[in-house]
């Protein structure tokens, strides 16, 4: 990947979020939901199963990163929310579920350092979770903290891409009128 040459016409990415996860996998729909939520906002998303090569692959493409994924360190409730940064000591890439195998972010970021091609900012968000069994449901202390995800996603994007929130709308009654 160093010293790859891109395409002509193909453009690198201020920032990029990757949404890791597979719907039918329980509380792994972290990041396929949050993407949705994102779209709506108009927020540019990827949702990918998060295996190594699709990781590397869209790293190359942009200079910040933000990865959203479910997250297991067997040191906190269902539903909190981790922010790390790989520049953390505490970073722990191993946390994240990205693939079903649970390997794909660790993997991916050991081979971006050894060949000097890691994002940086590379950022991972997401949800402490505990049910990954084929077509179970959510638990619901993951699905009742999706709000707090998507939020943070959001502000960690906009922070990172320097993209304001579009104004709001301030409705008639408020406005001062003229006499």
């Amino acid at each position: 990947m160093p010293g790859a040459k891109k395409p002509a016409g193909q453009k690198k990415y201020r920032a990029v979020i990757l949404c890791c996860g597979d719907m039918d996998r329980a509380d792994d729909a972290i990041g396929p939901l949050c993407a949705a939520a994102l779209q709506e906002r108009k927020i540019p998303v990827r949702t990918i199963h998060g295996n190594t090569s699709e990781l590397l692959e869209a790293w190359h493409d942009a200079q910040k990163v933000i990865v959203v994924d479910a997250i297991v360190t067997g040191q906190a409730r269902p539903g909190t929310l981790h922010r790390m940064r790989a520049s953390d000591p505490w970073f722990q890439p191993a946390a994240a579920r990205c693939s079903a195998q649970g390997r794909g972010l660790a993997q991916a970021f050991r081979l971006a350092s050894v060949l000097k091609c890691l994002p940086d900012p590379l950022v991972l968000l997401g949800l402490e979770a505990a049910e990954f069994d084929w077509s179970a449901t959510q638990s619901p202390e993951v699905v009742a903290a999706l709000p707090a995800l998507v939020a943070a996603v959001e502000n960690e994007w906009r922070q990172l891409t320097d993209v304001r929130p579009p104004p709001r709308a301030i409705p008639p009654a408020l406005h001062s009128q003229r006499t």
